[in-house]
């Protein structure tokens, strides 16, 4: 009877293409079940190699052809799994692998969230989660997208992705990778939709570091770029906040440079994405 359970639970969840499930779910889906059995049952579902468990009460469906002993999702789908029935969506590096605008890997996801989670890292296989929480005003600019070939998560669109990079470069590489971010997304990019982006996102330090990457990188200088440099104010930020607090001014952009930009400008013309 509890082989048949177990069975039931894999192909209740994976016909709904929920290989990530919570216990609560199993409860819901099997309502004439004792909750103490139902979980009782996942745990030893664990044991057999049927489930790897990524947190508390929280499963997912370990493929019949995979080695339960070394198998781990893929880390998008573990930070979807994390955020179950909470405000989220995967953005800053993590997005911009999903959009193609990237050849980095890591190994580390970013999830931002309306609600600071704690502890704000977590790890789970050799993957590092970092929550970020982003306040009401700056939650915006997401939806529904795949992931894998059964899945979707909540993602940053390729606009929000620009504008968080410009907002906050060292979650996504430094300055290079802002840089080359936006040179290879030109093609694809909305442009109404970003500026809008950026005036909602009501950072002008973001704004100063497109504006000089975009002119840097010889893109397409419009009325709006006119616009957006006229409102950037007098003071000044750091083109690299995590670089040091050195390099000239430029009053233009309100930007110190505290990074080579020849060096930026070879660097993203002389790389090739795949």
């Amino acid at each position: 009877m509890s082989s048949q359970l177990s069975w039931s639970i894999i192909k209740r969840f994976s016909g709904k293409n929920m290989l990530g499930f919570r216990s609560q779910d199993v409860v819901r889906e099997f309502p004439e079940k004792n909750p103490v059995y139902l979980a009782s049952m996942l745990a030893g579902m664990v044991d057999k190699g049927m489930l790897c468990k990524i947190a508390r009460d929280n499963y997912h469906i370990i493929p019949l052809n995979a080695d339960p002993e070394t198998y781990v999702p893929d880390g998008l789908q573990v930070a979807k799994y994390l955020m179950q029935n909470k405000e989220y969506y995967i953005g800053y590096a993590s997005a911009m692998k999903i959009h193609g605008i990237t050849l980095q890997s890591g190994d580390r996801e970013y999830v931002v969230t309306k609600k600071q989670p704690k502890p704000s890292i977590r790890t789970f296989g050799n993957i590092t989660y970092q929550f970020i929480q982003h306040d009401a005003t700056r939650f915006f600019g997401f939806s529904s997208i795949w992931i894998n070939q059964l899945e979707k998560a909540m993602v940053s669109d390729l606009e929000k992705t620009i504008v968080d990079m410009a907002t906050k470069p060292a979650l996504c590489g430094g300055i290079v990778e802002v840089g080359n971010a936006i040179f290879q997304a030109q093609a694809r990019t909305d442009h109404d939709k970003l500026f809008y982006y950026f005036a909602r996102n009501r950072n002008k330090s973001a704004k100063k570091r497109f504006l000089f990457l975009t002119d840097l990188l010889d893109m397409e200088w419009t009325a709006e770029h006119k616009r957006m440099e006229a409102e950037l104010g007098s003071g000044i930020s750091l083109l690299d906040p995590s670089a040091p607090d050195q390099g000239r001014k430029r009053s233009r952009f309100g930007l110190k440079i505290n990074v080579d930009p020849i060096q930026i400008k070879q660097e993203v013309l002389n790389r090739k994405m795949s």
